[in-house]
């Protein structure tokens, strides 16, 4: 279960927020009517285990698949563009939103619950990724027990995923160091025309090469836009997540040797990708929409897989 849009409620739980969220607008009310009506479905499952008796071996997880819907588009220079929309969600202070991968739309908080858990609550803070689930609930499952062998995987290729159940369970220190974000071949499609993007995260480093978004701004707690300084976004963007989780500091030219270093990591992934189903043609100019592209086009250090070698001999990165 989840809140998605269209954003619609019964008005029994609309109601009760009519009045003091006065300065949100209808989706927005309608947003949290769908909160509180998820949350009491919750609460009868909750119920139902407890009646039931298996409440007392039983571990709830909560997790998002992406952050909040801010609406906004963007064009190559940062303006708002005409379709522009005002959306209910909010990822307050962070940066961006769904669909960029700038943190506000990478970034997603999720909680474990479970009377197994001993110690209290307490918060995690290390780096996991949506593909940790898999392995996590394989510890889950086989947690104090000896597999045995009939039950083995057999022949199993290399997972991506790590297990963050030590982690989650006894507060150990997590596993996982680093993962690829994404690699976009075609720009974005909901808003309009953008160069691809492809990210990466390697403990407190976040490179970011093609843009990243849009959306790519600052949002309010209602989600309202924040005026920022950000125009065009530079190619090359590196930030140091845990000093600066907004991303508001691009450090790639005072760091190139980091820059060079995750940009290799991401070809590693890029190496071995799998052609998509969906997009058997790879197009890397989505803004031609299908006509023939002039030789200055044709040139743009953009579409050459190769541009951080030009671009870090000239050690222009903006």
């Amino acid at each position: 279960m989840g809140v998605h849009s269209p954003y619609q409620a019964p008005k029994y739980y609309v109601d009760k927020y009519t009045g003091h969220m006065w300065g949100a607008n209808k989706d927005r009310k309608n947003y949290a009517a769908m909160m509180s009506s998820m949350d009491e479905g919750i609460g009868n499952i909750t119920k139902t285990l407890i009646s039931e008796g298996i409440y007392n071996n039983t571990i709830i997880v909560f997790a998002s698949d992406n952050g909040a819907n801010v609406g906004y588009c963007s064009d190559a220079d940062g303006n708002l563009t005409p379709t522009a929309s005002v959306e209910p969600g909010s990822n307050y202070p962070l940066r961006g939103g769904k669909r960029s991968i700038f943190e506000g739309g990478i970034k997603s908080v999720s909680f474990v619950h479970s009377p197994l858990l001993r110690g209290g609550g307490r918060v995690m803070k290390d780096l996991v990724h949506v593909v940790d689930w898999f392995s996590t609930f394989e510890d889950i499952i086989s947690d104090g027990f000896t597999v045995p062998r009939k039950y083995r995987f057999k022949d199993r290729n290399p997972l991506d995923s790590i297990s963050a159940w030590r982690a989650i369970k006894k507060g150990a220190n997590g596993k996982r160091k680093k993962f690829l974000i994404n690699i976009d071949t075609r720009g974005s499609i909901k808003c309009g025309p953008t160069m691809p993007f492809k990210g990466f995260r390697k403990n407190q480093w976040k490179l970011i090469v093609g843009g990243g978004g849009p959306p790519s701004g600052w949002y309010s707690p209602y989600g309202a836009p924040i005026s920022s300084p950000v125009h065009k976004l530079p190619y090359l963007q590196l930030f140091n997540i845990l000093l600066d989780p907004s991303e508001t500091f691009n450090l790639a030219n005072a760091y190139p040797e980091i820059v060079l270093e995750l940009i290799r990591e991401i070809n590693v992934y890029g190496d071995s990708m799998v052609p998509s189903m969906r997009r058997k043609k790879i197009d890397i100019t989505p803004w031609l929409n299908g006509r023939v592209p002039t030789p200055l086009e044709l040139s743009d250090p953009r579409n050459n897989e190769t541009l951080f070698e030009a671009y870090h001999s000239n050690n222009n990165f903006n």
